[in-house]
């Protein structure tokens, strides 16, 4: 028997058999210092907009960028609202379609509840907010 051949095919399911486990394995939003979310309103009413990764993982500390991706909103003054402690510097960016926040990563709690308040471009007030997670573990 030649085991040259054999250990070859040994690399080579092994190669295929994780190049398949990388292939299933969650894209982390986060690179290069920033997680990035995706908002889309739906409509202006209870539970009308969603994030998007939900909850979003944060790995370490790093900074998070919401941005709202439907047209006709924008963030409030106050848009995001982390209900955890080491999150800071929060703010709005992007001609009121961007907010971020630090999150120094000293909260390790897996479902750290947040806020996400925006309106309509056409008004002032408020839609009803809503309230997705921050997975910091």
């Amino acid at each position: 028997m030649n085991f040259k051949y054999i250990v070859a095919g040994i690399v080579v399911i092994g190669a295929a058999v994780g190049i398949g486990f990388l292939a299933l394995a969650p894209k982390s939003p986060c690179n290069q210092g920033v997680c990035k979310v995706t908002v889309t309103v739906q409509s202006c009413q209870a539970n009308g907009a969603t994030a998007s990764p939900d909850p979003v993982p944060v790995p370490a500390a790093n900074n998070i960028e919401w941005t709202i991706a439907t047209d006709g909103y924008l963030f409030t003054e106050t848009g995001i609202a982390v209900q955890g402690t080491g999150f800071s510097n929060p703010g709005v960016t992007g001609n009121g379609k961007k907010f971020t926040i630090h999150d120094d990563y000293t909260d390790r709690r897996p479902n750290i509840k947040y806020s996400i308040e925006v309106h309509p471009t056409n008004s002032a007030a408020p839609c009803p907010k809503t309230d997705p997670f921050i997975n910091n573990e």
